[in-house]
């Protein structure tokens, strides 16, 4: 295309140009993916490269909801219902979530990974840290994560208003970032195992607990 400001016609699909050139009538043009596309395939991406790491112990979720609220109703009923509560559904009591991790024998939820590309916004992180800040509160040992690809770092602002997002990370791209990541993945997973075993046990003692800060630089 030469020089000139574009105007697309929608009703006829020709595009013209200030300069007068015009293109055949029917002929797309390219336009870029938009950032919920990029976010989608690289949640597609993250998801096939988890499957091939991780223990085929573990399932893979892209856009499973979790639960964020239970209600005793006016009737003295749960909500959601108890069969209910296996397979919460976005929009009743329930949030979706980018990727989660689940145990496949037991699905129970253990981490979450939620996903931007190719930056972030303060409210951004105001909105995930609240919903990890929910979910927790019903599933207490899931641990919480925010990725953002195609960038090459987060900023203060991540640590200025997060408060329930237990890991994050930038990805510029799946090649130099990749196995990094998983890493960090298993570790959550490992995390999560360990309060889940804390929390089936009847009487547990213990001599220290500890939340490490570890940040790349």
């Amino acid at each position: 295309m030469t020089n000139g400001l574009a105007v697309f016609d929608h009703a006829r699909f020709v595009l013209r140009e200030q300069s007068g050139t015009t293109l055949l009538k029917g002929q797309s043009v390219a336009q870029p993916a938009s950032r919920r596309d990029q976010e989608k395939q690289f949640a597609t991406e993250l998801k096939m490269l988890l499957e091939k790491q991780v223990s085929k112990a573990y399932a893979i979720r892209i856009g499973k909801s979790l639960l964020y609220k239970l209600e005793v109703d006016v009737d003295g009923e749960l909500r959601p219902r108890l069969e209910e509560l296996r397979n919460p559904k976005r929009g009743q009591f329930a949030f979706q979530t980018d990727i989660l991790v689940e145990k496949v024998d037991t699905e129970i939820p253990l981490v979450v990974i939620e996903l931007k590309f190719g930056g972030f916004s303060t409210h951004d992180i105001i909105t995930y840290s609240s919903k990890a800040t929910r979910h927790k509160e019903i599933y207490p040992y899931l641990r919480y994560g925010f990725v953002v690809g195609g960038s090459d770092a987060l900023s203060k602002k991540f640590l200025t208003h997060n408060q329930g997002v237990d890991f994050a990370m930038a990805v510029p791209d799946m090649a130099t970032a990749g196995s990094k990541l998983i890493e960090l993945v298993k570790r959550q997973i490992d995390n999560a195992e360990t309060l889940v075993e804390i929390m089936r046990a009847t009487r547990m003692s213990f001599t220290r607990y500890e939340k490490n800060i570890d940040v790349d630089r």
